[in-house]
């Protein structure tokens, strides 16, 4: 599988929309940017995005930002990480040619591991992850 930036960029994005459902006040671009850890100037292309693929809402003005469109648990990683093209460690030629041998069949049931995994992953459980980190201390000096 492969994690661009940009797919990072937006899964993270849509957690912090997600860590304040269902609470329907805006969040700025900047403050998502901040609490993301997402550099502002491509959060506003990855957002004009998920705003076309229907997993935020743009709301205009002074006080408007993005919400979810989506209740957080509506929302499944396996579909934001297709829609970005992160599926698949081949190429499309490879997949083509598709070849029996060992090494190649591994990494198919590698893909295919992945793809379970993300399907039982919904936003409202990375939102669940999220807040237990923040209940575990740490006590590095």
């Amino acid at each position: 599988m492969k994690v661009s930036a940009k797919m990072d960029y937006a899964v993270r994005a849509l957690l912090e929309l997600a860590l304040h459902w269902p609470d329907t006040n805006p969040r700025h671009i900047r403050d998502i940017s901040r609490k993301a850890a997402v550099p502002q100037k491509f959060l506003i292309h990855i957002l004009i995005v998920l705003k076309s693929l229907g997993y935020v809402h743009s709301i205009r003005g002074k006080t408007g930002g993005y919400t979810l469109a989506l209740e957080p648990r509506q929302i499944r990683l396996v579909d934001v990480v297709k829609q970005w093209g992160g599926l698949g460690s081949f190429d499309e030629q490879k997949r083509k040619m598709k070849k029996d041998d060992a090494i190649s069949l591994l990494w198919q049931q590698i893909d295919k591991d992945i793809i379970q995994t993300l399907k039982g992953v919904s936003l409202e459980d990375l939102c669940n992850r999220q807040r237990q980190q923040g209940k575990i201390l740490s006590y590095d000096i």
